[in-house]
Protein backbone atom coordinates (compact mmCIF):
# COMPACT_ATOMS: atom_id res chain seq x y z
CA UNK A 1 0.00 0.00 0.00
CA UNK A 2 1.46 3.39 -1.04
CA UNK A 3 2.26 6.01 1.58
CA UNK A 4 -0.13 8.42 -0.18
CA UNK A 5 -3.05 6.03 0.31
CA UNK A 6 -2.12 5.44 3.96
CA UNK A 7 -1.99 9.20 4.56
CA UNK A 8 -5.43 9.53 2.99
CA UNK A 9 -6.91 6.85 5.26
CA UNK A 10 -5.28 8.33 8.37
CA UNK A 11 -6.53 11.74 7.39
CA UNK A 12 -10.08 10.41 7.09
CA UNK A 13 -9.89 8.73 10.48
CA UNK A 14 -8.64 11.95 12.10
CA UNK A 15 -11.47 14.01 10.74
CA UNK A 16 -13.91 15.45 13.21
CA UNK A 17 -17.48 14.09 13.08
CA UNK A 18 -18.65 17.45 11.84
CA UNK A 19 -16.28 17.20 8.87
CA UNK A 20 -17.84 13.88 7.79
CA UNK A 21 -21.55 14.55 8.47
CA UNK A 22 -23.22 17.89 8.94
CA UNK A 23 -25.31 18.51 12.04
CA UNK A 24 -28.42 18.24 9.90
CA UNK A 25 -27.21 14.95 8.40
CA UNK A 26 -26.53 13.53 11.86
CA UNK A 27 -30.00 14.54 12.96
CA UNK A 28 -31.58 12.89 9.93
CA UNK A 29 -29.50 9.74 10.43
CA UNK A 30 -30.64 9.60 14.04
CA UNK A 31 -34.25 9.66 12.88
CA UNK A 32 -33.60 6.96 10.29
CA UNK A 33 -31.90 4.53 12.66
CA UNK A 34 -33.96 5.56 15.72
CA UNK A 35 -30.97 6.45 17.91
CA UNK A 36 -28.26 9.07 18.36
CA UNK A 37 -25.28 7.88 16.30
CA UNK A 38 -22.74 10.52 17.35
CA UNK A 39 -21.10 8.02 19.72
CA UNK A 40 -19.83 5.83 16.85
CA UNK A 41 -18.91 8.43 14.24
CA UNK A 42 -15.21 8.13 15.03
CA UNK A 43 -15.30 4.46 14.01
CA UNK A 44 -14.43 4.02 10.33
CA UNK A 45 -16.65 0.97 9.86
CA UNK A 46 -19.62 2.70 11.49
CA UNK A 47 -19.10 5.87 9.46
CA UNK A 48 -19.08 3.88 6.25
CA UNK A 49 -22.23 2.03 7.29
CA UNK A 50 -24.00 5.28 8.15
CA UNK A 51 -22.97 6.75 4.81
CA UNK A 52 -24.60 3.75 3.11
CA UNK A 53 -27.78 4.27 5.14
CA UNK A 54 -27.81 7.95 4.21
CA UNK A 55 -27.47 7.10 0.52
CA UNK A 56 -29.96 4.21 0.54
CA UNK A 57 -32.32 4.54 3.53
CA UNK A 58 -34.53 1.66 2.33
CA UNK A 59 -31.84 -1.02 2.42
CA UNK A 60 -32.73 -3.14 5.44
CA UNK A 61 -29.42 -5.04 5.59
CA UNK A 62 -27.55 -1.86 6.56
CA UNK A 63 -29.79 -1.28 9.58
CA UNK A 64 -29.31 -4.87 10.71
CA UNK A 65 -25.53 -4.47 10.34
CA UNK A 66 -25.69 -1.27 12.40
CA UNK A 67 -27.69 -3.00 15.14
CA UNK A 68 -25.19 -5.86 15.19
CA UNK A 69 -22.33 -3.36 15.28
CA UNK A 70 -23.84 -1.83 18.42
CA UNK A 71 -24.28 -5.31 19.83
CA UNK A 72 -20.61 -6.08 19.14
CA UNK A 73 -19.65 -2.87 20.92
CA UNK A 74 -21.87 -3.98 23.85
CA UNK A 75 -24.19 -1.02 23.38
CA UNK A 76 -27.29 -3.16 23.72
CA UNK A 77 -29.77 -0.32 24.24
CA UNK A 78 -28.63 1.26 20.96
CA UNK A 79 -29.03 -2.06 19.13
CA UNK A 80 -32.55 -2.33 20.56
CA UNK A 81 -33.31 1.22 19.38
CA UNK A 82 -32.34 0.31 15.82
CA UNK A 83 -34.49 -2.83 15.75
CA UNK A 84 -37.42 -0.92 17.28
CA UNK A 85 -37.11 1.72 14.58
CA UNK A 86 -37.20 -0.93 11.88
CA UNK A 87 -40.20 -2.63 13.46
CA UNK A 88 -42.10 0.63 13.86
CA UNK A 89 -41.67 1.51 10.18
CA UNK A 90 -43.11 -1.86 9.17
CA UNK A 91 -45.94 -1.53 11.68
CA UNK A 92 -46.81 1.90 10.29
CA UNK A 93 -46.94 0.30 6.86
CA UNK A 94 -49.22 -2.45 8.31
CA UNK A 95 -46.66 -5.16 7.56
CA UNK A 96 -47.14 -7.01 10.84
CA UNK A 97 -45.06 -10.07 10.00
CA UNK A 98 -42.02 -7.98 9.07
CA UNK A 99 -42.46 -5.83 12.18
CA UNK A 100 -42.64 -8.98 14.31
CA UNK A 101 -39.48 -10.38 12.69
CA UNK A 102 -37.46 -7.25 13.55
CA UNK A 103 -38.75 -7.26 17.10
CA UNK A 104 -37.71 -10.91 17.33
CA UNK A 105 -34.21 -9.94 16.19
CA UNK A 106 -34.14 -7.36 18.95
CA UNK A 107 -35.30 -9.90 21.51
CA UNK A 108 -32.44 -12.17 20.47
CA UNK A 109 -30.15 -9.34 21.54
CA UNK A 110 -32.07 -8.32 24.69
CA UNK A 111 -34.69 -10.98 25.65
CA UNK A 112 -35.74 -9.19 28.85
CA UNK A 113 -36.18 -5.75 27.30
CA UNK A 114 -39.58 -4.41 28.30
CA UNK A 115 -40.06 -2.13 25.30
CA UNK A 116 -39.43 -4.99 22.86
CA UNK A 117 -41.65 -7.41 24.79
CA UNK A 118 -44.48 -4.88 24.93
CA UNK A 119 -44.08 -4.13 21.21
CA UNK A 120 -44.16 -7.84 20.42
CA UNK A 121 -47.23 -8.31 22.64
CA UNK A 122 -49.03 -5.46 20.90
CA UNK A 123 -48.40 -7.16 17.55
CA UNK A 124 -49.64 -10.48 18.96
CA UNK A 125 -52.89 -8.82 20.01
CA UNK A 126 -53.39 -7.47 16.49
CA UNK A 127 -52.89 -11.03 15.27
CA UNK A 128 -55.29 -12.46 17.87
CA UNK A 129 -52.54 -14.32 19.79
CA UNK A 130 -53.75 -13.29 23.24
CA UNK A 131 -51.99 -15.98 25.29
CA UNK A 132 -48.64 -15.15 23.71
CA UNK A 133 -49.29 -11.46 24.31
CA UNK A 134 -49.99 -12.02 28.02
CA UNK A 135 -46.66 -13.83 28.52
CA UNK A 136 -44.77 -11.00 26.81
CA UNK A 137 -46.57 -8.36 28.86
CA UNK A 138 -45.48 -10.26 31.99
CA UNK A 139 -41.86 -10.15 30.81
CA UNK A 140 -42.27 -6.42 30.24
CA UNK A 141 -43.74 -5.98 33.74
CA UNK A 142 -40.60 -7.51 35.28
CA UNK A 143 -38.44 -5.17 33.21
CA UNK A 144 -40.31 -2.05 34.31
CA UNK A 145 -40.34 -3.12 37.96
CA UNK A 146 -36.55 -3.45 37.83
CA UNK A 147 -36.42 0.00 36.21
CA UNK A 148 -38.55 1.30 39.12
CA UNK A 149 -41.22 2.34 36.63
CA UNK A 150 -44.14 0.99 38.62
CA UNK A 151 -46.85 2.95 36.82
CA UNK A 152 -45.98 1.29 33.49
CA UNK A 153 -45.96 -2.08 35.27
CA UNK A 154 -49.45 -1.32 36.65
CA UNK A 155 -50.67 -0.37 33.17
CA UNK A 156 -49.38 -3.65 31.69
CA UNK A 157 -50.88 -5.78 34.47
CA UNK A 158 -54.19 -3.98 33.99
CA UNK A 159 -53.93 -4.85 30.30
CA UNK A 160 -53.45 -8.54 31.12
CA UNK A 161 -56.41 -8.36 33.54
CA UNK A 162 -58.65 -6.73 30.94
CA UNK A 163 -57.71 -9.50 28.49
CA UNK A 164 -59.03 -12.04 31.07
CA UNK A 165 -55.58 -13.65 31.08
CA UNK A 166 -54.54 -12.65 34.58
CA UNK A 167 -53.37 -15.44 36.88
CA UNK A 168 -53.54 -15.25 40.67
CA UNK A 169 -49.84 -14.37 40.63
CA UNK A 170 -50.54 -11.50 38.21
CA UNK A 171 -53.24 -10.17 40.54
CA UNK A 172 -50.99 -10.50 43.58
CA UNK A 173 -48.20 -8.72 41.70
CA UNK A 174 -50.58 -5.94 40.69
CA UNK A 175 -51.87 -5.59 44.25
CA UNK A 176 -48.35 -5.38 45.63
CA UNK A 177 -47.40 -2.56 43.25
CA UNK A 178 -50.68 -0.73 43.89
CA UNK A 179 -50.01 -0.82 47.64
CA UNK A 180 -46.52 0.61 47.10
CA UNK A 181 -48.09 3.42 45.06
CA UNK A 182 -50.68 4.04 47.84
CA UNK A 183 -53.52 2.89 45.56
CA UNK A 184 -54.90 0.77 48.35
CA UNK A 185 -58.61 0.83 47.48
CA UNK A 186 -58.08 -1.03 44.21
CA UNK A 187 -55.55 -3.36 45.82
CA UNK A 188 -58.02 -4.26 48.59
CA UNK A 189 -60.76 -5.09 46.06
CA UNK A 190 -58.44 -7.42 44.15
CA UNK A 191 -57.17 -9.12 47.30
CA UNK A 192 -60.64 -9.57 48.77
CA UNK A 193 -61.66 -11.23 45.51
CA UNK A 194 -58.71 -13.65 45.75
CA UNK A 195 -59.56 -14.38 49.39
CA UNK A 196 -63.19 -15.11 48.47
CA UNK A 197 -62.12 -17.39 45.59
CA UNK A 198 -60.01 -19.40 48.04
CA UNK A 199 -62.97 -19.80 50.39
CA UNK A 200 -65.01 -21.14 47.49
CA UNK A 201 -62.27 -23.65 46.67
CA UNK A 202 -61.41 -21.98 43.37
CA UNK A 203 -57.82 -21.34 44.53
CA UNK A 204 -55.90 -24.03 46.38
CA UNK A 205 -52.32 -22.72 46.49
CA UNK A 206 -51.66 -21.87 50.14
CA UNK A 207 -48.63 -19.72 49.27
CA UNK A 208 -50.79 -17.50 47.10
CA UNK A 209 -53.37 -17.30 49.89
CA UNK A 210 -50.68 -16.40 52.42
CA UNK A 211 -49.35 -13.62 50.16
CA UNK A 212 -52.90 -12.31 49.70
CA UNK A 213 -53.68 -12.31 53.43
CA UNK A 214 -50.34 -10.75 54.32
CA UNK A 215 -51.03 -7.80 52.01
CA UNK A 216 -54.56 -7.45 53.37
CA UNK A 217 -53.23 -7.51 56.92
CA UNK A 218 -50.67 -4.81 56.03
CA UNK A 219 -53.64 -2.55 55.18
CA UNK A 220 -56.04 -3.76 57.90
CA UNK A 221 -53.95 -4.19 61.04
CA UNK A 222 -57.00 -4.21 63.31
CA UNK A 223 -58.80 -7.00 61.47
CA UNK A 224 -58.31 -10.05 63.69
CA UNK A 225 -60.26 -12.28 61.30
CA UNK A 226 -57.73 -11.65 58.53
CA UNK A 227 -54.91 -12.15 61.05
CA UNK A 228 -56.47 -15.45 62.09
CA UNK A 229 -56.68 -16.61 58.47
CA UNK A 230 -53.06 -15.61 57.93
CA UNK A 231 -52.08 -17.68 60.97
CA UNK A 232 -53.97 -20.71 59.63
CA UNK A 233 -52.28 -20.36 56.22
CA UNK A 234 -48.85 -20.23 57.84
CA UNK A 235 -49.65 -23.21 60.03
CA UNK A 236 -50.47 -25.12 56.85
CA UNK A 237 -47.15 -23.98 55.40
CA UNK A 238 -45.29 -25.06 58.55
CA UNK A 239 -44.02 -21.53 59.29
CA UNK A 240 -44.34 -22.05 63.03
CA UNK A 241 -41.95 -19.33 64.24
CA UNK A 242 -43.84 -16.59 62.41
CA UNK A 243 -47.15 -18.17 63.49
CA UNK A 244 -46.11 -17.88 67.12
CA UNK A 245 -45.33 -14.17 66.71
CA UNK A 246 -48.77 -13.53 65.19
CA UNK A 247 -50.57 -15.71 67.74
CA UNK A 248 -49.03 -13.77 70.60
CA UNK A 249 -50.48 -10.57 69.09
CA UNK A 250 -53.95 -12.09 69.14
CA UNK A 251 -53.56 -13.51 72.65
CA UNK A 252 -52.29 -10.15 73.98
CA UNK A 253 -55.62 -8.62 72.89
CA UNK A 254 -57.74 -11.47 74.28
CA UNK A 255 -55.71 -13.54 76.75
CA UNK A 256 -58.58 -15.86 77.72
CA UNK A 257 -59.68 -16.77 74.20
CA UNK A 258 -59.39 -20.55 74.37
CA UNK A 259 -59.34 -20.99 70.58
CA UNK A 260 -56.26 -18.77 70.32
CA UNK A 261 -54.62 -20.67 73.15
CA UNK A 262 -55.49 -24.07 71.67
CA UNK A 263 -53.81 -23.09 68.40
CA UNK A 264 -50.79 -21.88 70.37
CA UNK A 265 -50.57 -25.22 72.17
CA UNK A 266 -50.89 -27.08 68.87
CA UNK A 267 -48.08 -25.03 67.31
CA UNK A 268 -45.83 -25.58 70.32
CA UNK A 269 -46.44 -29.31 69.93
CA UNK A 270 -45.62 -29.17 66.21
CA UNK A 271 -42.39 -27.38 67.10
CA UNK A 272 -41.51 -30.11 69.60
CA UNK A 273 -41.77 -27.69 72.55
CA UNK A 274 -43.75 -29.97 74.86
CA UNK A 275 -43.04 -27.95 78.02
CA UNK A 276 -44.70 -24.85 76.64
CA UNK A 277 -47.49 -26.95 75.12
CA UNK A 278 -48.26 -28.34 78.60
CA UNK A 279 -48.18 -24.85 80.14
CA UNK A 280 -50.79 -23.66 77.64
CA UNK A 281 -52.98 -26.75 78.33
CA UNK A 282 -52.96 -25.75 82.01
CA UNK A 283 -53.88 -22.15 81.18
CA UNK A 284 -56.81 -23.44 79.10
CA UNK A 285 -57.89 -25.82 81.87
CA UNK A 286 -57.91 -22.93 84.36
CA UNK A 287 -59.97 -20.74 82.03
CA UNK A 288 -62.57 -23.52 81.76
CA UNK A 289 -62.50 -23.91 85.55
CA UNK A 290 -63.29 -20.19 85.98
CA UNK A 291 -66.19 -20.67 83.57
CA UNK A 292 -67.33 -23.64 85.67
CA UNK A 293 -66.98 -25.84 82.59
CA UNK A 294 -65.63 -28.89 84.44
CA UNK A 295 -65.85 -31.27 81.49
CA UNK A 296 -63.46 -29.23 79.36
CA UNK A 297 -61.35 -28.40 82.39
CA UNK A 298 -60.82 -32.13 82.96
CA UNK A 299 -60.18 -32.81 79.26
CA UNK A 300 -57.28 -30.33 79.28
CA UNK A 301 -55.86 -31.67 82.52
CA UNK A 302 -55.98 -35.12 80.90
CA UNK A 303 -53.93 -33.63 78.07
CA UNK A 304 -51.44 -32.26 80.58
CA UNK A 305 -50.99 -35.72 82.07
CA UNK A 306 -50.47 -37.30 78.68
CA UNK A 307 -47.29 -35.26 78.23
CA UNK A 308 -46.41 -34.63 81.91
CA UNK A 309 -47.66 -37.67 83.86
CA UNK A 310 -46.40 -36.36 87.21
CA UNK A 311 -47.84 -32.86 86.98
CA UNK A 312 -48.95 -32.02 90.51
CA UNK A 313 -51.65 -29.52 89.49
CA UNK A 314 -53.38 -31.91 87.09
CA UNK A 315 -53.12 -34.83 89.50
CA UNK A 316 -54.54 -32.83 92.37
CA UNK A 317 -57.54 -31.78 90.29
CA UNK A 318 -58.24 -35.17 88.77
CA UNK A 319 -57.10 -37.24 91.79
CA UNK A 320 -55.79 -39.96 89.52
CA UNK A 321 -53.21 -42.62 90.27
CA UNK A 322 -50.85 -44.30 87.79
CA UNK A 323 -53.21 -47.16 86.94
CA UNK A 324 -56.10 -44.81 86.09
CA UNK A 325 -53.87 -42.54 84.00
CA UNK A 326 -53.03 -45.48 81.73
CA UNK A 327 -56.73 -45.71 80.80
CA UNK A 328 -57.08 -42.13 79.54
CA UNK A 329 -59.88 -41.79 77.06
CA UNK A 330 -58.50 -42.00 73.50
CA UNK A 331 -61.12 -39.43 72.42
CA UNK A 332 -58.96 -36.62 73.82
CA UNK A 333 -55.80 -37.89 72.10
CA UNK A 334 -55.35 -35.07 69.59
CA UNK A 335 -58.28 -32.70 69.23
CA UNK A 336 -56.13 -29.55 68.99
CA UNK A 337 -55.16 -30.01 65.35
CA UNK A 338 -58.85 -29.76 64.39
CA UNK A 339 -59.44 -26.44 66.15
CA UNK A 340 -59.21 -23.26 64.09
CA UNK A 341 -58.63 -19.73 65.31
CA UNK A 342 -62.22 -18.58 65.00
CA UNK A 343 -64.07 -21.88 65.53
CA UNK A 344 -66.69 -21.73 68.25
CA UNK A 345 -66.84 -25.32 69.32
CA UNK A 346 -67.97 -24.90 72.89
Amino acid sequence: MSSKLIDKIVGFLRKDVGDIFSAEALKNLGKLVNTDVSDIMSDAKASKLLSEIEKNPDKVENYIQLAEFYRYKNKIDKAVDVYLGMAQRELDAKRLDLAASYVKMGLNVAPDNGILNKFSADIDIRKGKFSDAADKYRAAVNYYIKKNDRMTAIYLLHTIKEMNKATVRDLLNLSSILIRENMTDEAEKILMSIRESHKKGEISNVRDLEACLLMLYSMKKDDDVILGELIEARIEMGQYDSVMVLLKKLIAKDPENVNFLKRQAFVYKQMGDINNCVKIFKVIANIYAKQNNLIYRNIYYHKVLKYAPDDVEALSVLRMDDQIREKLDSKIENTDSKIKIFDHLE
